[in-house]
């Protein structure tokens, strides 16, 4: 699962510690956060030590994102959940950080389908 984020916030706080509860018990979901469009990597620190997160936290080198995903430079937030194999069961994307923490249990939901 990859989730890119222009921002780091309590309402990212929110989806990540979702996801969490989910890795706690299932070690084969491998989600990292990816920073994009100036999210710093002090950013991601204080939201890691602040909430105790146990999902990887990064800065992507390109500040939009890898290219090969085309990201929509319009979405706060846009998660993709991967199915077995490779492919791209589910994809959010979210205006804001707010939107995508009212998402959270479903973004979670998600990531579980895709382990089965």
């Amino acid at each position: 699962m990859l989730i890119f984020s222009q921002k780091a916030d309590e309402n990212l706080a929110s989806v990540v510690k979702a996801i969490d509860e989910i890795q706690k018990s299932n070690s084969k979901l491998g989600t990292v956060v990816v920073g994009v469009s100036g999210v710093e990597g002090a950013d991601f620190e204080k939201l890691q030590s602040t909430h105790k997160l146990t999902t990887p936290l990064t800065v992507a080198v390109d500040k939009d994102g890898p290219k090969a995903y085309k990201l929509n430079k319009e979405a706060a937030v846009t998660v993709l959940v991967y199915k077995k194999g490779g492919g791209i069961s589910k994809n959010f994307a979210f205006k804001d950080t707010k939107s995508a923490a009212e998402k959270a249990k479903d973004i979670a939901a998600a990531a579980e389908s895709a382990l089965k």
